[in-house]
Parts: structure tokens; sequence; C-alpha cells
């Protein structure tokens, strides 16, 4: 078995290049985010919350769905949520038409820090746009499977249904067949593909949430 933290030796063989080059990254990725939390006294758990009701559909915003997608117990998410309105950073919402239902919304400081920390993105399209278009390709679908395999194994949370999805487009399809639009894939979708969870139809794997 390869293991990421692989011995020298085993490096001659590529999964064991790739699974290492992989937690390279990540470990990139993570230092990049939580210095971006040092810096306005937040924890990287907290900026992914953040991150995740920037994009979320209205019917997601709500610590079930936060739990869900951070992969954490509900009280554990509810914490969260408290810790959030106590910096300001979030605020609740109780819905007009159910005031059982609260929704969560990001505030001005919320969205602020937000947009401050989703210059990580940036940073990271930068350099895949050296990759070339051909490259960027081959690797959007290589890591396509492999994100789709570690969700299989129940390691990376589901997808939406696609009518809750920011990046559903409706009646943005060119045909009556497939009337409606995925601005992330490019993809027209059937009515019947809009209300299932979004499947990327080379791979047969769901990803978006």
């Amino acid at each position: 078995m390869i293991k990421i933290f692989t011995d020298r030796d085993e490096l001659t063989e590529e999964p064991a290049k790739i699974s290492l080059l992989l937690y390279r990254i990540s470990q990139g990725i993570n230092k990049l985010i939580r210095d971006k939390g040092k810096d306005n006294d937040i924890s990287s758990t907290q900026i992914q919350t953040l991150i995740f009701l920037s994009g979320a559909h209205n019917r997601n915003k709500n610590v079930g769905s936060i739990a869900r997608r951070l992969q954490i117990a509900q009280p554990t998410a509810s914490r969260l949520v408290d810790s959030l309105v106590k910096k300001g950073v979030i605020k609740r919402e109780r819905s007009e038409t159910d005031r059982r239902k609260v929704k969560l919304e990001l505030t001005e400081k919320g969205k602020s820090l937000t947009n401050e920390v989703t210059q990580i993105s940036d940073i990271l399209q930068d350099i895949v746009r050296g990759l070339g278009e051909d490259r960027q390709n081959e690797l959007s679908q290589n890591l396509v499977e492999i994100a789709g395999d570690l969700q299989s194994q129940g390691h990376l949370s589901t997808a939406l249904t696609c009518q809750y999805c920011r990046f559903f487009e409706q009646n943005g399809g060119n045909s009556d067949h497939r009337p409606h639009h995925c601005q992330l894939t490019g993809e027209d979708l059937t009515q019947d593909e809009s209300c299932t969870e979004w499947v990327h139809r080379e791979s047969e794997i769901n990803l978006m949430e």
C-alpha cells in the first residue's frame, strides 16, 4: 500500500508521488487559510463557514447545512455559528413566513472578511493559468475523478440538488430538451436532471455543494 508519508524509495512509483504532492498542496492551501485567519483572529473552520455562506442558496443558509458541508456534528456547528455571531461576521434572521426557521447571513464585516479570504483563490488560479488550457483541462478531469473517489468513500460531503446550487441557471439552456444550464461545467440540463443531485456527465460523480 502506498503511504502519504512515504519512504523515499517508494517515490519511484507515480501513485506515491502524486499522493504526496496532493498532500503538500493541501498543506499550502491550509497555510494560506490559517494566515488569513490569523490576521483576522478567526479559525480556518470559521473561514470555511463564511465561504460556504457567501455562496450558499438561501435554502441552505442554516446550521444543518453547515454541519453537512463541514462534516461536523450539528451541536458543533451550532457552537461555531454562535462564535461567528459574537465576532459580528454573521447574523441570524428569522423567516418572515415561518418564524421557526432561522437563516444565517453575512454581515458587512463578514462580507469584507470573506472577500479578503477568497484572494486565496486568486493565488491558486494564477498558478493554474500558467499550465495552459490543455493541461488545465486534463488536470481538472483528473482531480474530479480523485475527488469523486474520496466522496464515494465518505471523505467528502455530497452535492446539492441542482436547483439549489449557486451555479444553476434556470432557463439558461439552448434547447427545449435541456432548458437549464450549469455555469460551472457548461452543461445544459433537462428538467429531470435539475431536480436531482448534480452529476458530472463524463465522470458520473457528484461533487458540488
